[in-house]
């Protein structure tokens, strides 16, 4: 589906449910996509989930697939914009979930709106999100060669060798082709890690949130290990830990286990606004 945010075009990918979850507190789910990524990355969820009952909205961020830029230069703006979206999608409130740098989003978005968040879920996250140097100057001076060394790392591996390298290929196409078609309002990939590396508010927001929510982590994960995300976990004692036998890519490497999770999750009371 097409919607229009501040003038501008914006893709969401929305499946419907297929049956409908009369346990459900929150029917409807949006699904945040991490750097250079778009709402391909939710694709082997996004039917579980529509099974379970729930109706599945997965944005491009702006500029990123098939949404009109200018590139948001701060998590705190993509925040900001994820709230015009639920507007521009009829969403009163709804559950949250993001992958990586998406769950920064989600995060600051559910801090900055918790009246309108039921339930919020931190898929392949850290905080602080460091970005290594070297990797932040590939980005800006080799930017294929980044995109092929994080495709990489996304992905569980045995002995330096992926062990599912139609995957890591899968992966490094999407990042290839949401940078190329974001090309023209600038550098997606660094503009995106740039963001991450820069975030600061992760504990003022996490003050705020009040909701059921989830840390959902790789053990494999290389990008942002679980134990990257400690003090983030800290800030948000209430929060249930689902760690999963995956790398960073935990979408594409264990779709069903990411849906069961997040099932899991949504199942939760919501708390009354």
């Amino acid at each position: 589906m097409q919607c229009v945010i501040d003038e501008r075009e914006v893709h969401v990918e929305y499946v419907e449910p297929t049956v409908i979850a009369n346990d459900a507190v929150s029917t409807a789910i949006v699904l945040l996509h991490g750097a250079a990524n778009d709402h391909r990355a939710w694709l082997p969820v996004a039917p579980g989930l529509a099974r379970a009952g729930y109706a599945v909205y997965a944005p491009d961020l702006p500029a990123h697939g098939g949404s009109s830029g200018p590139l948001c230069a701060a998590v705190a703006s993509m925040a900001a914009w994820v709230l015009k979206l639920l507007d521009a999608c009829g969403l009163e409130r709804c559950a949250l979930a993001g992958h990586s740098m998406g769950s920064l989003v989600a995060l600051h978005a559910a801090g900055l709106a918790p009246q309108r968040i039921s339930h919020l879920a931190l898929v392949g996250t850290a905080w602080p999100m460091r970005v290594a140097p070297a990797l932040l100057e590939l980005a800006q001076s080799q930017t294929d060669v980044a995109l092929r060394n994080m495709a990489i790392w996304s992905h569980t591996q045995r002995e330096g060798q992926p062990l599912q390298p139609a995957l890591v290929q899968q992966t490094l196409e999407l990042m290839q082709s949401v940078q190329q078609a974001g090309c023209a309002q600038g550098n997606v990939l660094a503009t995106d890690l740039a963001a991450c590396h820069a975030y600061a508010d992760a504990l003022d927001m996490a003050a705020r949130v009040r909701i059921p929510t989830a840390f959902i982590l790789g053990e494999h994960d290389r990008m942002t290990p679980t134990k990257a995300a400690q003090r983030l976990r800290e800030a948000l004692p209430q929060a249930r830990l689902m760690t999963l036998d995956a790398g960073h890519a935990l979408m594409s490497e264990a779709p069903g286990a990411v849906v069961h999770a997040l099932a899991a999750l949504l199942a939760l009371p919501a708390e009354q606004r």
